[in-house]
């Protein structure tokens, strides 16, 4: 068939624009896998748009244009004519498997079928273990036709190779003539082999929403179906609001290997006859096995190349909860834990938001993926929130809903579906929902006091120097926990300490009731060089971590900090209001007393400056530190470090108004390293309604030991019995 070069580069230019302009962002894998062979590609069809961007994406990767079988409505008039000239053949063209076998025997053009025969809106592909499509008000398997164009381009290889050897031309010529090949072309027709290779394609995010195409044809069009006004607000908000779409290609499935074991082919290409019509191979018990067998194959393989991504981790989880009712926090854990063991359990095509940080969605800071999933899912009617807790609409969850508008009625049963082929995460999704919630918190529990000890022996092992670092009993993290307590109490220590300078503070609370948990600031507790290495958002995540522990321990629960722990307590505040029951900052600063502390910007930027020219004779990257506890301090101050304090102080004094939790600020008088103006300024700008700031009359600046120190726990115990 004639495919209009020239309409084809149009067509490509265009799609490479609207890609563009959309933000859609494609990412292809495993186009290794496509042999240079002729080639039947079988894709998932979930919208219209895969007719049009696979043909694209093969010619962009693959270099090769490809014939495709697209549905009888698609032509007629005009557009037929541009289907035809794209290379498209009308599923109701009487010579199409004609056409599509010549395809694959010369190898001029790949071909491309959609084995489900239709979009499968609903993902529902799976009924009693077998591969089951809705079509027509029913379900039936899918076609097997992807795999009959294929084998039959194969079997009809091997019958040229007979009728070569047996000398038979005129055989040959009839073959050539009915399949529309040049008999010349044997030899080249002989050195090929029919391979089969699956793609999937996975769209994320997917949803039903009003956009600036499906407001347009609304205004213009009256009386739209369902069906078409779904279809507009689907596959419209992908191209006005940006999608990524991962397009993964399957191992190449040879047809050859399907002849060379079946015997009853073996004695069909030894009885010579000539099989030219489609019927003659269609109903012949040999083939009508291998088809199914073909078929379930390549259906395995689309489905398992799933590229999961969260929102099908949040959509499985939520619909498999036997309660309508969901505590959000154990919703999160399980689904923490599921993408832990999805990244474990050796699946490889998962989405590549779910390589970086998760944890996150346990501290409750903001997770843009998880907010995203639960307004969707809040404007959609399919959940609402009440306090911490989700409320799942059953009505919406047990309705038995129309194929073509189950995409816009509920895209959670959808995402659901699309991962029910990939049985072995199922199963451990399963196994997962079937768990204890007290079990789920044990477990997160553990994980991360497991995660804590493990960072700081890595930490330490890698950075401690002989002679300099303290022992490692000063900078590990603990966490005393009194049985039966049910207040607990995260402890931060400050900026080059180590948690045993919080101790003394956290053996008062521990007397008094309260189980503690004392957390280390990465970069702290080991040397100056692994400080130098972090960022004060490492600091943050390390009470985060303490956040995670004590969240699953206790319903509530007060943080503290001292020094620069006490900027962290007030930012993990700034990040979750009304998730702690006080909020403590003890001496901590917005502004430093040493001037030179204001250089440290700009000594950062000239070390960098002489690291890009590889110079490494002028750079200031430690200062001379005698600090007040020589056993705990380190006794060299990292510029970096002095630079990202800097930072951390700027951004906790814009978030100050945030805070809502109840607040205790204690503050030196005559502190030498934190400006003492610093406790009233915290003091003034918080948005807390309860708040209280003590002055303590000291001339150092560690007040949890020596001067000041027994008052502040006096306070500090005061006003957590106050709020607890």
């Amino acid at each position: 068939m004639e495919i209009s070069n020239r309409l084809v580069k149009t067509i490509i230019a265009t799609l490479d624009a609207l890609i563009q302009a959309a933000g859609m962002d494609i990412r292809v894998h495993g186009q290794e896998n496509v042999p240079d062979q002729p080639v039947l590609y079988v894709v998932n069809h979930f919208t219209r748009m895969e007719t049009v961007l696979m043909p694209y994406i093969i010619k962009k990767t693959i270099k090769k244009f490809p014939i495709s079988l697209a549905d009888k409505s698609f032509f007629g008039g005009k557009m037929g004519e541009v289907m035809e000239k794209l290379g498209a053949i009308s599923t109701a063209d009487p010579n199409r498997d004609t056409i599509l076998i010549n395809a694959l025997l010369t190898g001029n053009n790949p071909v491309i079928i959609f084995p489900e025969g239709q979009m499968i809106k609903d993902k529902k592909l799976i009924e009693k273990g077998k591969y089951m499509v809705f079509n027509t008000g029913a379900r039936r398997p899918p076609h097997t036709g992807a795999a009959r164009i294929a084998l039959r381009s194969q079997f009809l290889r091997e019958e040229l190779r007979l009728f070569r050897q047996k000398g038979d031309k005129g055989s040959i010529k009839q073959l050539a003539a009915h399949f529309g090949f040049d008999a010349k072309d044997v030899d080249k027709i002989l050195k090929q082999e029919t391979y089969i290779v699956p793609v999937n394609i996975t769209y994320y995010p997917v949803r039903a929403r009003e956009n600036v195409i499906s407001k347009v044809v609304g205004r213009f069009v009256k009386d739209i179906s369902e069906r078409f006004e779904e279809e507009m607000q689907v596959e419209g908000s992908m191209l006005t609001h940006g999608v990524d779409i991962d397009i993964n290609f399957g191992a190449a499935i040879p047809m050859k290997k399907y002849i060379a074991t079946s015997a009853g082919l073996h004695k069909m290409l030894s009885d010579e006859k000539l099989y030219l019509q489609p019927g003659e191979l269609k109903y012949a018990a040999p083939f009508k096995k291998l088809y199914i067998a073909i078929m379930y194959e390549y259906m395995d393989a689309i489905y398992s190349m799933t590229t999961v991504n969260h929102d099908h981790i949040f959509s499985y989880i939520l619909a498999k909860y036997t309660r309508n009712r969901i505590g959000e926090d154990d919703f999160k854990n399980r689904v923490f834990l599921a993408i832990d063991n999805l990244r474990r359990c050796g699946l490889t095509n998962y989405h590549t938001t779910l390589n970086r940080k998760q944890f996150y969605l346990l501290t409750d800071d903001a997770h843009e993926k998880y907010e995203r999933f639960i307004a969707s899912s809040i404007a959609e009617g399919l959940i609402r929130r009440e306090g911490r807790s989700l409320i799942r609409n059953s009505a919406r969850f047990s309705k038995n809903y129309e194929f073509h508008t189950i995409r816009k009625d509920n895209i959670i049963e959808v995402l659901k579906n699309e991962i029910e082929p990939l049985s072995d995460l199922t199963k451990t999704l399963g196994r997962l929902m079937l768990m204890p919630d007290a079990y789920i918190r044990q477990k997160i529990r553990k994980h991360f006091i497991d995660l804590d000890k493990k960072l700081f022996l890595e930490d330490y092992r890698k950075y401690s120097i002989k002679g300099e670092s303290k022992p490692p009993e000063i900078g590990a993290p603990f966490f005393w926990k009194r049985l039966f307590s049910k207040k607990g109490v995260i402890l931060v220590h400050g900026y080059m300490a180590a948690p045993e300078e919080i101790k003394p503070l956290a053996e008062h609370l521990y007397k008094n009731g309260y189980s503690v948990y004392g957390a280390r600031l990465r970069g702290h507790g080991t040397a100056p060089e692994d400080l130098a290495s972090r960022n004060w958002e490492k600091w943050y995540d390390s009470a985060g971590r303490a956040y995670i522990i004590m969240k699953n321990y206790f319903k509530s629960f007060a943080i503290a900090g001292f020094s620069t722990g006490g900027d962290i307590a007030l930012l993990q505040a700034a990040n979750k209001p009304g998730r702690f029951k006080a909020i403590i900052s003890i001496n901590a600063p917005l502004k430093l007393q040493n001037i030179s502390s204001r250089f440290a910007q700009a000594i950062v930027a000239w070390n960098k400056f002489l690291t890009s020219v590889r110079v490494q004779r002028g750079k200031l990257e430690f200062v001379e530190n005698d600090p007040e506890n020589k056993h705990i301090n380190y006794t060299r101050n990292p510029v970096y470090g002095v630079y990202q304090l800097g930072q951390l102080m700027d951004i906790v004094e814009k978030r100050l108004k945030e805070i809502i939790d109840p607040v205790l600020v204690i503050q030196g008088t005559d502190d030498p390293v934190v400006n003492p103006s610093s406790g009233p300024e915290i003091y003034r700008k918080t948005g807390a309604s309860k708040k209280k700031i003590i002055r303590i009359k000291a001339k150092h600046h560690g007040i949890l030991r020596g001067e000041g120190a027994e008052e502040v726990k006096k306070e500090v115990l005061n006003f957590l019995q106050q709020v607890f």
